[in-house]
């Protein structure tokens, strides 16, 4: 029995990795972060899908840490203001951050993507 070439072997696994790309492609949309950074500091912030708690053709409203952290990012300039409340329940004090966000319209459109349900 004669190996195969190296011809052959290279286009067993470019089908390969092909077929893997259109299988797990879906998956892989869902957790592409929204990557934010402060305008003040070298501050990072990454939001994900499962962050998000409303969205619009303007803005899209992210919340974590039991709603204390709420994150607002203009859809038109990418400009973000995080409000993170500090203290006891009903204490009112509180924490503005502002910065930018890269690309938000393309990464939403990423999620809308990995929501949507294909034919077997």
């Amino acid at each position: 029995m004669r190996p195969l070439p190296l011809f052959s072997l290279f286009s067993l696994f470019s089908l390969f990795s092909l077929f893997s790309l259109l299988v797990w492609a879906p998956y892989s949309f869902a957790a592409l972060p929204m990557k934010c950074s402060l305008t003040a500091t070298s501050d990072h912030f990454w939001f994900y899908q499962e962050q998000r708690v409303f969205e619009s053709e303007q803005f899209v409203i992210f919340q974590n840490f039991k709603g204390r952290v709420v994150t607002q990012v203009d859809l038109k300039t990418g400009k973000f203001s995080r409000t993170t409340y500090i203290g006891e329940p009903f204490t009112p004090r509180y924490q503005v951050l502002f910065g930018l966000c890269e690309e938000p319209n393309h990464i939403l459109k990423m999620w809308h993507m990995s929501s949507v349900p294909y034919d077997n």
